[in-house]
């Protein structure tokens, strides 16, 4: 059962919820229901020790408790458990991951990130599902995998989807 995290958007994220739930997207459509600010999943770590791992994060965050499980953090708060989570840890998924916000000097393109919340890089976390194992570039097929969804990639369909040419 994952520990998640959850924001309340309207106050800039300064509200995070930390709580434990079979079904996040449900715990999450429940809090949202009554509440005028929309309610955000930020990530989740998968636990054996849910209940525990829980019970740490309220200790550790305690300073700055609002009210009950919300605490007054921001998600750059959260992202380096969630890093040390690794193979357990998972962002939410922007689900504009891909969309070209730019482009380098070099005129490579930039895209918009795989979290909303804090800029990382594919050797951190998966744009495909969001885990932060990140992507392992391999040798021998030239592309780069997740162990966690299994995605195998060499990002080359990305550029064609956006019209460059391919090399």
């Amino acid at each position: 059962m994952p520990v998640y995290f959850i924001g309340d958007e309207d106050s800039g994220y300064c509200r995070i919820k930390i709580g434990v739930a079979k079904d996040i997207e449900k715990r999450r459509t429940n809090l949202q229901t009554g509440n005028p600010s929309a309610i955000r999943l930020l990530g989740w770590i998968n636990s054996e020790e849910t209940f525990e791992l829980e019970r740490h994060l309220h200790h550790h965050f305690a300073a700055t408790r609002v009210r009950g499980e919300w605490f007054a953090i921001e998600p750059a708060d959260i992202l380096p458990i969630l890093m040390r989570a690794t193979n357990d840890g998972f962002v939410a998924k922007n689900a504009d991951v891909f969309q070209i916000v730019g482009y380098d000097r070099d005129a490579v393109p930039e895209y918009l990130g795989v979290w909303e919340w804090g800029d990382l890089e594919i050797d951190e976390s998966c744009p495909f599902c969001g885990c932060l194992c990140g992507m392992a570039f391999q040798d021998a097929s030239q592309m780069y995998h997740c162990i966690n969804c299994d995605a195998l990639t060499d990002f080359s369909e990305l550029s064609q989807r956006d019209g460059e040419p391919e090399d």
